[in-house]
């Protein structure tokens, strides 16, 4: 399953993935054997490897009237995924100039999903380099990628990068606020008086929103704009006024 998972990142379907794989474990093979080891209809797998072949990371043989294939060297992904990068490269500058162009009279709204999709709302936060305000949750994400968490404060810290923080007054955020390591430093924390535990959160950093539910099917919601930024600041500056240490 993970050499599953990390080939539909790099790109392939699960089911080339099957193939792939299969193609990879049995050597010289035909269709038919790769059907049998993949548990996959030998009219798909036909298909499959075409659009593999075609990749270039399946050849074939001719043997006795029947085809015979052949995984390529693994080490062709890389060699793909560095022609791949290389052709996103060239066109970078261009793409981003044509997103200033025409994406900067409306804001833009992205969706997150899953334990991968938070951590890259998180990351997305330190490339932006400013510092954070946040309000609502009640350090909910250590419950979800706690590990990854404790990496990305290090990172956070190394930037210099300050958390402000506003949390609902509740036991649970209490003892989480005692327990965090001394050596956390830039971050600053304040009590709302709310008693109610909250999965919930709103992040405000550079020109971007997140709004975060730390559930057990965690989602975020990224809103890049100026205008709402400054608004949910002025909230949050309201809020820490109101709140106490």
């Amino acid at each position: 399953m993970e050499y599953i998972e990390n080939l539909e990142k790099f790109g392939l379907s699960r089911k080339e993935s099957q193939v792939y794989l299969a193609c990879l474990e049995l050597g010289d093979c035909s269709a038919s054997d790769i059907a049998l080891k993949s548990d996959l209809p030998r009219t798909l797998v036909y298909d499959i490897l075409e659009r593999l072949i075609n990749m270039g990371l399946i050849s074939y043989s001719i043997k006795g009237n029947k085809k015979h294939f052949m995984a390529s060297d693994p080490k062709e992904l890389v060699r793909i995924a560095r022609e791949k990068e290389r052709a996103v490269s060239s066109i970078l500058s261009g793409l981003q100039t044509l997103q200033k162009i025409k994406g900067s009279k409306r804001p833009r709204v992205e969706i997150y999903e899953g334990a991968d999709g938070m951590k890259a709302t998180m990351n997305e936060m330190l490339k932006e380099g400013k510092d954070i305000y946040g309000y609502g949750s009640s350090r909910s994400s250590y419950t979800i990628i706690p590990a990854f968490m404790d990496d990305w404060h290090k990172e956070r810290i190394k930037k210099k990068i300050t958390m402000n923080l506003i949390y609902n007054n509740t036991p649970q955020t209490k003892e989480r606020i005692k327990s965090s390591p001394k050596s956390l430093g830039f971050i600053n924390f304040k009590l709302m008086p709310i008693e109610i535990e909250s999965p919930t959160a709103t992040v405000i950093c550079g020109n971007k929103v997140f709004l975060q539910s730390w559930t057990k099917e965690p989602f975020a919601v990224v809103i890049e704009s100026q205008e709402m930024a400054d608004n949910q600041k002025k909230y949050f500056d309201a809020l820490w006024k109101l709140a106490k240490k």
